[in-house]
């Protein structure tokens, strides 16, 4: 057996590496897997760039900056296989909740919200309150950019109507709870929580801003990615993603995410998410998605690569001209040499 330690965040979006190591695919490959808990993006980059960790669950958008050094050290790294798409939400505090409702942006449509969020924060210009904080899970993520487009949409400068601060996904619900932000973007199942404790609305999901928005990505430093172990790792990952992409494995799932030593939280939550049907208000109402979470497109596409690109530049995050070098880190090559398939575009 080759031991690999991937460091992971507790989120459902997890799923995949966990089934790996618990439910026997990891070893079928000649993998002792061992996931290993994290709080919060930033450990997780610096595990893998110091060496610590030999793989990770990671923000798709932090591969990239970490590949090119934004912010920090830079270490090249390899995204051979998605994770998951989707599975992020939008969720206000109560307060600002009933703000939105009384001017309809509770419907669940992007419209509609951005609509009464820019009401609101103008209201707020003109009483000389300060601005809205809203918090994401790390500057580089798919939650940012998915918040930019929401307050883009509203009419507000996401660099000056808006305070846009970084909150650890575990931490997002006691910010919330405290009053230290009005809002946030996480992966689930924190706005389910957010939501169930009665401190929270869930105001868009994910896919009402950006379909199939690409998340989470298998992270390995380049220079080791096309190893042996690395293609057993893929494989592994492919089985787990076809055993939880199955309805009928989903309270299975649920269970092994909601144990103490993962995530920590009760399965029934979890397994909202799965099935993309939840509860975004304490009155009960649930949004339905079946594509809430999708958990089985693991395929490095060169188009999500372009999405990514074109929201990081927007952001001012990326320099000009680099649109190559975020392709290079997602690697259909290896995805496909690992599978067997034969090579594409």
């Amino acid at each position: 057996m080759t031991r690999l330690s991937v460091g992971y965040v507790p989120l459902t979006d997890a799923a995949v590496l966990i089934a790996a190591a618990e439910r026997g695919f990891a070893a079928a490959e000649g993998l002792d897997l061992v996931p290993v808990r994290e709080t919060s993006w930033a450990n997780i980059r610096d595990k893998l760039v110091f060496g610590h960790f030999d793989a990770a669950h990671m923000l798709a958008p932090l591969a990239v900056a970490t590949t090119l050094g934004l912010g920090h050290v830079a270490l090249p790294l390899a995204a051979p296989f998605w994770l998951n798409l989707g599975g992020n939400a939008v969720t206000v505090s109560r307060p600002l909740a009933a703000q939105l409702a009384a001017k309809g942006g509770l419907s669940g449509r992007l419209p509609d919200a951005a609509a009464a969020l820019g009401a609101v924060a103008r209201e707020r210009a003109a009483a000389g309150q300060g601005a809205l904080t809203f918090a994401a899970v790390f500057p580089f993520s798919t939650h940012a950019y998915q918040l930019r487009t929401l307050f883009v949409a509203a009419g507000l400068d996401p660099e000056r109507d808006v305070r846009l601060v970084v909150v650890p996904p575990p931490f997002m619900v006691d910010a919330l709870r405290r009053g230290l932000v009005d809002g946030f973007c996480v992966g689930s199942p924190w706005n389910s929580v957010a939501v169930d404790q009665g401190v929270g609305t869930i105001l868009l999901l994910g896919n009402a801003i950006v379909r199939r928005a690409p998340e989470k990505v298998l992270a390995v430093p380049a220079e080791r990615a096309g190893a042996p172990e690395a293609a057993a790792l893929i494989r592994a990952l492919a089985a787990a993603a076809a055993w939880c992409s199955a309805p009928e494995n989903r309270e299975d799932l649920a269970a092994v995410l909601g144990e103490p030593r993962h995530l920590d939280l009760p399965a029934a939550v979890i397994l909202r998410t799965l099935d993309g049907a939840l509860v975004v208000d304490a009155d009960g109402t649930v949004r339905t998605d079946p594509e809430f979470l999708l958990l089985g497109a693991n395929r490095p596409e060169p188009a999500q690569a372009d999405w990514l690109f074109d929201a990081m530049a927007a952001a001012g995050h990326l320099p000009e001209g680099s649109r190559d070098a975020v392709r290079a880190v997602f690697r259909t090559d290896l995805y496909d040499a690992a599978l067997g398939r034969p090579a594409g575009p």
